[in-house]
């Protein structure tokens, strides 16, 4: 070989070398860039997780005779009844279905399935303690309920489910207390079960938040027909509780920002280093170190690098999402719908399978929450004004005349059959949330309240 071949063979190697070299150095200055972001997302993570599990539940107590104190002091020493009480075979669903249409009162207490009356006989004593030590000062859910609970403590999950049992009890109970003639009684249960289902929803993520909503679903309709017998004494006491109740109520962004940590440390709680595990609070660490971490099975060799970037998108995309998830229909799902190209659109391929909840049905169940509660308190407004004038009102009294509620469903009034009137949601998509509920889920045409003489 020539020297001047030599010559040009080396500079080519030169060459290549340099730039599979500068290649190298890039993809480390990369990476070490990646690596950064990360640490300061674990960072992140410790910091909101310290601060979620500092927060103290501040919100009105349904009633006047309150008990001193959060929720979790009165309703902890009844946890291990409640899950013991819950752990019952599973009914069939045709029995199921029968048990729910003689709650909401689609079929005659006389056709209530053995099985739903025996439950309620079992558990009457308990559900009563239940809903007594609803009547507390403060909220506050016991251990193992919060997101960011330690995940081996039997409340979680087996907690929720538990209470929401306890809940349809206390529908089946109060349709017996309105065929005896006890609409106040009913009442009252209806308002201590509508708190219950209020805390359910205050620091317990999303799972939290929609539970909740499940149980206004529940004790809507035994409760609609309580306020309808109910005396001018048990409506007075109602619109002070309702109000209460609803004034109450956790905003769904607190769930997300709840939810920001809990996915994160669940999913991609093996990137944050020993020094940011141990500065976590004891349940969210739990979370961490028994996390579903990404197998990345289809590309293990880039899974490090897939895995921090989607940690770090996991969390730019929920905090953006956050206050929209409190804001009138057509500005959050324009959000939404951006957000949604946005994600189709990612090169992650664990970012785009999934790590995002489905807002859009997340938000339309919280809507029917806030309209069931608007609408048991129009319902108690236009009782008590018939009962004290003889007539029903020209228009809907103000529903929230002293303190600002999120989101007020805005109600119309319309004469019914007989003399009744209709209090019905104006807004329309109110009448498409059907489309989106589970399947167990009563359809919203039924969101509607009739007012009878």
């Amino acid at each position: 070989m020539s020297d001047t071949a030599t010559s040009k063979a080396q500079t080519i190697l030169t060459i290549v070398a340099a730039s599979v070299l500068l290649l190298l150095l890039m993809a480390a200055g990369a990476f070490w860039r990646l690596h950064q972001r990360t640490r300061k997302a674990g960072d992140e993570l410790v910091a909101e997780a310290r601060a979620l599990m500092a927060i103290r539940v501040v919100r009105p107590a349904h009633t006047d005779a309150s008990t001193p104190g959060p929720l979790s002091q009165t309703l902890g020493p009844l946890m291990p009844e409640l899950l013991l009480q819950k752990a019952e075979p599973r009914l069939e669903e045709p029995v199921n279905e029968q048990c729910q249409e003689v709650r909401d009162g689609k079929r005659p207490l006389a056709e209530l399935p053995e099985a739903c009356r025996e439950a309620l006989e079992r558990g009457r004593p308990l559900m009563q303690r239940t809903l007594r030590a609803t009547r507390t000062e403060e909220g506050g859910l016991p251990e193992g309920f919060e997101a960011l609970g330690d995940p081996n403590l039997p409340h979680q999950m087996k907690g929720i489910l538990a209470l929401q049992h306890f809940l349809k009890l206390t529908a089946f109970e109060m349709r017996f207390q309105l065929e005896d003639g006890q609409a106040d009684t009913a009442l009252e249960h209806c308002l201590d079960g509508l708190a219950l289902s209020r805390d359910l929803g205050h620091g317990s993520g999303l799972i939290g938040a929609m539970a909740s909503a499940t149980g206004y679903t529940i004790l809507f309709r035994p409760c609609a027909d309580a306020l309808q017998h109910a005396s001018p004494a048990g409506l007075k006491q109602a619109t002070v509780a309702l109000r209460r109740i609803r004034e109450g109520l956790s905003p769904l962004s607190s769930a997300m920002r709840a939810e920001r940590v809990y996915g994160p440390l669940d999913a991609f709680g093996h990137l944050l280093d020993q020094e940011q595990l141990d500065a976590l609070p004891a349940g969210a660490r739990a979370i961490a170190k028994q996390g579903s971490a990404y197998q990345g099975g289809d590309v293990p060799i880039f899974a490090p690098v897939l895995m921090r970037h989607a940690l770090i998108e996991f969390m730019r995309y929920q905090e953006k999402a956050m206050p929209f998830v409190d804001r009138p229909i057509a500005e959050r799902n324009a959000w939404f719908d951006g957000m949604e190209r946005e994600l189709e659109q990612s090169w992650n391929p664990i970012f785009k399978m999934g790590g995002v909840p489905d807002f859009s049905r997340l938000t339309a169940r919280v809507d029917r929450q806030r309209a069931q509660a608007d609408l048991l308190l129009a319902l108690a407004l236009v009782k008590a004004h018939r009962a004290e004038s003889g007539s029903w009102p020209a228009a809907l009294p103000a529903l929230y005349p002293e303190h600002e509620v999120l989101l007020p469903t805005a109600l119309t009034l319309q004469p019914g059959e007989a003399g009744s009137l209709v209090v019905v949601p104006e807004e329309s998509h109110l009448q498409q949330l059907s489309a989106v509920m589970d399947p167990d889920v009563a359809r919203l045409q039924e969101l509607m309240v009739t007012a009878t003489p």
